[in-house]
């Protein structure tokens, strides 16, 4: 399947997102000036790492993500629940987050006082 039909299926706006062909056969998936900066897993990540002052389950983590953002939007929630999972990946990639015995707290090297 093509990385397009991948992401109609998904029902992901194309205006939101870009295809571009790199060095050979490489197709990279990029946000365009189109994606609201909420749904950018930078930023939820920002916002995930907000929340994790102390070890959080993901389902916790996940209603209090819910929270703040309903509280800022009124009551609009701009992003699902995949996005919010791959942004936690995305943290403990780069790692800026830890788990374990089903809790995730954020990485003592991080240098939140900065």
């Amino acid at each position: 399947m093509q990385l397009e039909e991948v992401i109609m299926l998904k029902t992901l706006s194309m205006k939101d997102l870009k295809l571009v062909k790199k060095e050979g056969s490489r197709i990279v998936l990029t946000p365009t000036k189109n994606l609201h900066e909420d749904k950018s897993i930078i930023k939820i990540g920002a916002r995930i790492l907000s929340i994790l002052n102390s070890p959080h389950t993901v389902s916790s983590a996940w209603k209090s993500y819910v929270q703040i953002q309903e509280y800022e939007t009124n009551g609009k929630i701009r992003i699902q629940f995949d996005n919010f999972i791959l942004a936690i990946d995305f943290l403990y990639i780069i790692g800026a987050i830890e788990h374990g015995d089903d809790l995730m707290w954020r990485s003592k090297n991080d240098k939140k006082d900065i």
